[in-house]
């Protein structure tokens, strides 16, 4: 995204039923992802990128808050400040999400279903594709899970959710990953949100050591399998223990 030349950068997206806020905020993720800027690059100051996209201030404004609001971009007002990129966090994605399953009417017992249903076929992926970077992210945190406390429940609830996090990044598949992250943040958010202690402490590890120990051998059949078994026991877990939440309607913590 070159501050240099004065060639107005014109959206390129259908313009029937998005106002032109919108369009720039999609043109300027384009220019991000193009020029393969990172999180935290620095975007070019408000003059030029007036110049670049042709709007006035007001929309230019408008359309950075949009990707503010969605985490893609950061704002830092007064002197010295400016925007960066931002990232495809997870967190924030699930934020929004959960505001349309809400305004669906969508039930917690779907997203743990929807779990259910999803991680067993990224631990197959994860298996499969064997990625040595993120085998090493694995490793890592299956020594969190050798150094865990008894008693430590905050603790107990980010390690074994890392857990799940790096298995849907192995499974390089980025529409899995988002969203498989995203419904786990929002299990996470509302589990944490009932204040119970961890009832399956032992069992749980012995099932993430069983998992992992399978996208070790590359066995994505039986790394799916034991998935699924974990998956389905975290179902019925929640379903004895969580009860008054199984009907609840979505909605972010």
């Amino acid at each position: 995204m070159s501050e240099s030349g004065s060639s107005v950068r014109r959206p390129r997206f259908r313009q029937r039923s998005a106002k032109m806020a919108e369009l720039v905020a999609r043109q300027i993720v384009e220019d991000i992802v193009e020029q393969g800027l990172t999180p935290g690059a620095a975007l070019p100051t408000e003059v030029p990128m007036l110049e670049m996209y042709g709007v006035a201030r007001g929309t230019l404004r408008e359309a950075l808050r949009i990707l503010e609001n969605n985490g893609l971009v950061r704002v830092r007002p007064g002197r010295g400040g400016g925007a960066t990129v931002g990232s495809a966090d997870p967190y924030n994605f699930g934020r929004t999400m959960s505001l349309f399953l809400q305004m669906g009417r969508t039930r917690f017992w779907e997203l743990v279903e929807a779990r259910v249903i999803m991680e067993p076929m990224m631990a197959r992926l994860a298996a499969e594709r064997g990625d040595d970077r993120r085998l090493e992210e694995l490793a890592a945190s299956m020594r969190e899970h050798k150094d865990l406390g008894t008693q430590d429940q905050v603790a107990y609830l980010s390690v074994v959710q890392d857990f799940h996090g790096v298995i849907a990044g192995m499974s390089g598949n980025g529409v899995l990953d988002l969203f498989g992250r995203s419904l786990k943040e929002m299990y996470t958010e509302r589990v944490i949100a009932a204040e119970r202690p961890p009832a399956r402490w032992a069992e749980v590890q012995s099932e993430h050591e069983a998992v992992a120990q399978a996208i070790f051998d590359g066995d994505g059949a039986r790394a799916e399998d034991l998935m699924r078994t974990h998956m389905v026991e975290l179902k019925a877990g929640f379903e004895r223990r969580y009860a008054a939440l199984n009907d609840e309607i979505i909605g972010w913590a």
